[in-house]
């Protein structure tokens, strides 16, 4: 076989393959987006879901070392942008030449 003809066929089968993978991915994405558009359970307003409640617990074991109670939990609205208010402020503070007492 000429190399023309073995370069033309290791071409093809490289784009066909491609191809193939092209048809897998398109395939998986809709299959995703189809079981990602099912509707969750609505939890009544200002109730926080269970899980959420162990992972909070879980994060307040980690960091004291101990056993604590969650008493209350404060649901921000979207709008309220406190962690980046707080990062702003904490960058203006490393830039003072002289720290404050």
């Amino acid at each position: 076989m000429s190399p023309t003809v073995v370069a033309l066929t290791c071409l093809a089968v490289v784009m066909s393959v491609m191809t193939l993978l092209v048809g897998v991915l398109y395939a998986l994405r809709a299959i995703s987006t189809r079981l990602a558009t099912a509707p969750e359970p609505a939890l009544p307003e200002g109730e926080v879901p269970p899980e959420i409640l162990a992972v909070l617990a879980a994060a307040v074991h980690a960091a004291l070392g101990k056993a604590a109670v969650i008493h209350r939990i404060h649901l921000r609205t979207p709008g309220q942008e406190n962690w980046s208010r707080v990062g702003r402020i904490d960058i203006l503070r490393s830039h003072r030449m002289d720290q404050k007492r």
